[in-house]
């Protein structure tokens, strides 16, 4: 139980804002694991706040705006700034070596503001939309659970990277999980999602449960595997900054892909 409740608050203090006061011994023995599992608990933050904001807001881009402040805030800053960090190493044509060193330099460069302004922009757009086609076809309860499952769709994506790709030279964060169990990460994506694989199973015409049940970690698998294969021929395997921006273009797709099927459907 030690084990667990270290290597729990462990992965929760390396990838959350929010500060551990809670007295652990550092323990990335089982962060593959406990890694998915923490999509669930910023999935339940961003949809309780939805259910909180939306009755009282007329306009839904009020309730992304407040949503996403808290979210990245609380969780997702980090994620980001992996973001802007990838943006000026890998979109800058340069070496290896050089990528590497761009990865650790704190100043922001004109790719990663022009990267970083497009994401949020297009993140706020597919929150908006989205929310508002639910809204106007009677805010149907399972679409708003898949909706807000993108931060689980995106650590599912994070959490893939490690156990593709080896770590980078001179990884930072990225070798401390140079132990990293892929075993201990497939139960981790498992536990991750049961809960709303459940409530969706349950609760739907069998016709489109399978479609409900893969639409939320298509946007993982395709982040996962992309970034993966990306960052491998760019800085030589994973680092922190590419597992942030794997964790933020998971979150995307999976919007992206949301956004498109309700399009569609209603």
């Amino acid at each position: 139980m030690k084990k667990i409740y270290n290597s729990f608050l462990t992965t929760l203090g390396l990838i959350c804002r929010i500060p551990v006061s809670l007295k652990y011994n550092a323990d990335f023995s089982m962060f593959g694991f406990f890694f998915p599992l923490i999509g669930l608990i910023v999935s339940a933050l961003v949809l309780g706040l939805f259910l909180l904001l939306n009755p009282i807001f007329t306009q839904s881009g009020i309730t992304v705006f407040v949503i996403l402040i808290i979210q990245y805030t609380t969780f997702n800053l980090f994620h980001f700034d992996g973001l802007l960090d990838c943006a000026d190493a890998f979109l800058y044509n340069t070496t290896k070596e050089r990528r590497l060193s761009i990865l650790t330099d704190k100043r922001t460069g004109a790719f990663a503001i022009f990267a970083g302004s497009i994401y949020i922009f297009f993140k706020i757009f597919l929150l908006k939309e989205s929310i508002a086609i639910l809204n106007s076809n009677g805010t149907n309860w399972i679409w708003i659970l898949i909706l807000f499952s993108y931060p689980l769709t995106g650590r599912i994506a994070g959490s893939l990277m490690p156990a593709i790709i080896p770590p980078a030279e001179d990884p930072g964060l990225a070798e401390l999980l140079k132990d990293y169990s892929s075993i201990l990460l497939l139960f981790g994506i498992l536990f991750s999602t049961l809960v709303p694989a459940t409530l969706i199973f349950i609760t739907t015409p069998i016709s489109i449960k399978l479609l409900l049940f893969l639409i939320p970690f298509t946007g993982a698998i395709i982040a996962g595997l992309v970034i993966s294969g990306i960052s491998k021929k760019l800085v030589g395997g994973y680092t922190g900054d590419s597992i942030g921006l794997t964790i933020e273009i998971g979150e995307i797709l999976h919007l992206l892909i949301i956004t498109e099927v309700l399009g569609r459907l209603f």
